[in-house]
């Protein structure tokens, strides 16, 4: 089958929709579906290492929040038509009505180079810092059977996963939302069945080191054949010289580097709460914190999958100019992020601590009245953090600097509580709250909405009226 030349507009199947929630499924839940076999089969210090693995491989994601969305951005701009990318927002003038495929290729070329330096650079802190830290935990790898071969294979493995990402840039980019998350969802039914198997042979914690080596190294045939099965790999096999690859990664680079220190620095805020909890309160309340400020992630998480998966969508209304489908798009996600994000609130209030009793957990939840500020913070964040998104979709990041100075005005929050002794859950909860109040929670939402000429209460009935075109097509 050969691929035609035209451009073919991005667009959200409802079966896209199902994958990606199955996809986040597994990505809260994988660890939770392995961890009996880990806890029978694992000593205590295997166990203990194996936490610690964990927290290093946490920052994968985090460190390619600044690579993914640009390149995401990047491919969709070219398979819609664009013939040039710019440092900053696009150019209708140089779109066209077919794919550029030297463009593309070169995109393609420059993503690929990109994430290669990105897994070199994260492998060579891993081999030396890393090693010397490791070294010390386990007393000279001496702690656990195979110490070394699990550390050398932890690194190979990290190495792989993020060097593999830019498969997820490029299927994201290109609208094939579904094909992404099952080739996730292969990878992670792969690690378990992989790390299970070999547990259960009495294998020990190189067990998960292979397994964690070897399911993303599978998945990417997947991938890679979903990216490619059209025709596409005989249209861009002309070489691209490097200048070529350097050209997209300089118009790249800005953006990259904005959205990876407004991750980093978002995510540096939000863990020292949890920091600051664990030296000025009683170990009953840092569980409590920690155990609320995960389930929120999970509302969180869930709430936003649809606006989230619907990014390329956006990108590609953005660039042909479809004004009046990015409107309703992103109108009908908000329209239904709102009701799920408050379900998962009532749950958290009201259900959460009563199955908290019914299996005795140890660890128990805040106050009503914490939850339920705590919740509406991470709303009013979780709100304008998708309106953010609609901003970059323009390839525009003007809420850098807001993102910085927020985190610089939480760090002298938290230093003024510490001053004067308000270390409570709460005074931890309403210092970020206030800050991103103060300024970011209302002006991203301002700007998208006078961008579009409309009001608040049209933006909603916008929304509406497509969720029930969508849902209810009989009826609309």
């Amino acid at each position: 089958m050969t691929m035609e030349n035209s451009i073919k507009p991005v667009s959200i199947s409802k079966k896209d929709i199902l994958w990606s929630y199955l996809s986040q499924f597994l990505s809260i839940g994988a660890g939770i579906l392995i961890l009996p076999a880990i806890l029978h089969k694992l000593s205590s210090q295997e166990i203990g290492i194996n936490y610690i693995l964990l927290s290093i491989s946490a920052f994968v994601p985090l460190l390619d929040a600044g690579f993914s969305p640009q390149f995401t951005r990047n491919i969709t701009y070219v398979f819609n038509g664009a013939n040039i990318l710019k440092k900053e927002g696009y150019d209708h003038l140089h779109t066209g009505g077919s794919v550029n495929y030297r463009l593309l290729s070169s995109v393609i070329r420059a993503t690929q180079y990109a994430y290669k330096r990105f897994a070199l650079g994260v492998g060579f802190l891993l081999l030396s810092v890393g090693t010397f830290y490791m070294y010390i935990v386990t007393d000279r790898f001496s702690t656990v059977n195979n110490m070394m071969w699990i550390w050398i294979l932890f690194c190979l493995s990290v190495f792989c996963t993020i060097y593999l990402l830019y498969y997820h840039s490029l299927l994201i980019g290109r609208g094939f939302i579904k094909e992404s998350q099952k080739s996730f969802v292969l990878t992670k039914v792969l690690n378990m069945c992989i790390a299970i198997g070999l547990v259960y042979c009495d294998l020990g914690l190189i067990s998960i080191a292979v397994a964690n080596l070897l399911a993303p190294i599978i998945g990417r045939f997947l991938a890679h054949f979903y990216f490619y099965r059209d025709g596409l790999k005989e249209k861009i096999q002309e070489e691209v010289s490097f200048s070529e690859i350097r050209s997209v990664l300089s118009v790249s680079w800005p953006n990259i580097r904005k959205l990876s220190l407004i991750t980093i620095a978002g995510y540096v805020v939000s863990q020292l709460g949890v920091f600051l909890s664990g030296l000025y309160l009683p170990l009953e309340e840092v569980g409590s914190y920690g155990l609320m400020i995960q389930l929120s992630n999970v509302i969180a998480l869930v709430s936003t999958t649809l606006i989230t998966i619907q990014t390329p969508a956006f990108a590609s209304y953005r660039v042909t100019g479809n004004r009046e489908m990015l409107i309703k798009k992103f109108a009908s996600s908000m329209v239904l992020f709102y009701p799920l994000f408050i379900i998962g609130t009532i749950l958290l209030v009201w259900v959460a601590p009563k199955l908290l009793s019914v299996i005795q957990s140890n660890a128990v939840l805040p106050a009503s009245y914490i939850l339920v500020v705590y919740c509406l913070i991470r709303l009013l964040e979780a709100n304008h953090s998708c309106f953010a998104n609609i901003i970059s979709s323009a390839n525009h990041i003007p809420f850098f600097n807001a993102a910085l100075l927020s985190g610089l005005c939480t760090l002298i929050g938290y230093g003024l509580l510490i001053l004067f002794s308000r270390t409570g859950i709460l005074f931890l909860i309403l210092v970020p709250g206030i800050v991103q109040l103060a300024y970011q929670n209302w002006k991203w939402p301002q700007m998208v909405l006078k961008e579009f000429g409309i009001s608040w209460m049209k933006f909603i009935r916008i929304g509406c009226q497509e969720v029930n075109r969508s849902f209810f097509p009989l009826h609309a």
